[in-house]
């Protein structure tokens, strides 16, 4: 947990402009991350704190009135948000545990999926790459999809 103290403190320090408020941010993120810790079952510690440290800066911003002016900077420069660095350590976390899952298919419905799915071919193109039938391509496609579907609603998906 402590291995993301400095890129917390780079992006605390870019939301607040001081490095000495930063700091106290981040203090104040790891009291709140270790006090919910227990409670909770988090899955990625690194995105779960850059979202606390987000929410500490907006509500002390809050607090002090200063949101119209933040607001005002955001608009100049805003970042959309799936640039954000929160949200794209989600999307490769999200991306690494599907890609897990696949690779946890049986061989053939795997391979059958990917074809479909990732590449882009038909069931026909399928059934004559693997020398199976249309139907047979069908049944193994369908099968990978519940399956996945099944791990990612275990994961919280």
């Amino acid at each position: 947990m402590l291995k993301y103290y400095d890129e917390l403190l780079y992006f605390s320090f870019k939301l607040v402009g001081d490095k000495e408020k930063a700091k106290d941010v981040i203090q104040e993120a790891y009291i709140r991350f270790l006090e919910i810790k227990d409670k909770y079952e988090i899955n990625n510690e690194r995105a779960y704190l850059y979202k606390i440290t987000k929410n500490i800066v907006v509500q002390e911003a809050l607090e002090n009135n200063k949101l119209q002016s933040t607001i005002y900077e955001e608009n100049l420069h805003f970042i959309p948000d799936y640039e954000q660095p929160e949200e794209i350590i989600i999307q490769e976390d999200q991306e690494k545990i599907f890609m897990q899952i696949i690779e946890e298919l049986p061989q053939r419905a795997k391979e059958a999926y990917i074809l479909y799915t990732i590449d882009g071919y038909t069931r026909k193109e399928i059934a004559s790459i693997m020398d199976t039938t249309s139907n047979s391509v069908e049944k193994l496609i369908k099968r990978a999809t519940l399956k996945i579907e099944e791990e990612l609603q275990k994961r919280g998906f």
